[in-house]
């Protein structure tokens, strides 16, 4: 009777458990906050119309990148501007430095505090971030 009532609660217990298991292993992703700390100055920025002597090119802006983590997962994203992506470990030592256009998905080797770096021209958006 007692092993009875032992495995009975075992398996209550382990049941109770598994949906609270499952939601500590399971990251969220999370949006990166992007600070846009160089740009464009008056001027630089190539007109944006054709019909102003532009030929239609439009610089990048902060709002065209995205960047997210969900574990160790960097995705960034961009609609169809190029950029180099650099991210940075807590003791400043290089873990990524790769050339994108549109999206990026990268494994971050190991969970820990990262900076982020986005440059496309003259537009630097920097970034913090923690790897799950």
């Amino acid at each position: 009777m007692k092993t009875k009532n032992f495995l009975w609660l075992f398996v209550s217990f382990f049941l109770l458990t598994i949906p609270t298991l499952q939601s500590s292993a399971m990251a969220d992703e999370v949006e990166i906050e992007l600070m846009e700390v160089s740009g464009f100055l008056p001027g630089d920025n190539p007109l944006d119309g054709p019909d102003q002597g532009g030929g239609g090119n439009t610089p990048p802006h902060p709002l065209d990148f995205r960047a997210t983590i969900d574990g160790c997962t960097l995705e960034i994203t961009s609609g169809t501007h190029s950029a180099q992506v650099i991210v940075r470990n807590s003791a400043g030592a290089q873990v990524l430095n790769r050339q994108f256009v549109g999206g990026t998905v990268e494994q971050i080797a190991s969970p820990g505090s990262y900076n982020l770096e986005i440059q496309s021209g003259s537009l630097r958006l920097v970034g913090m971030f923690d790897a799950e």
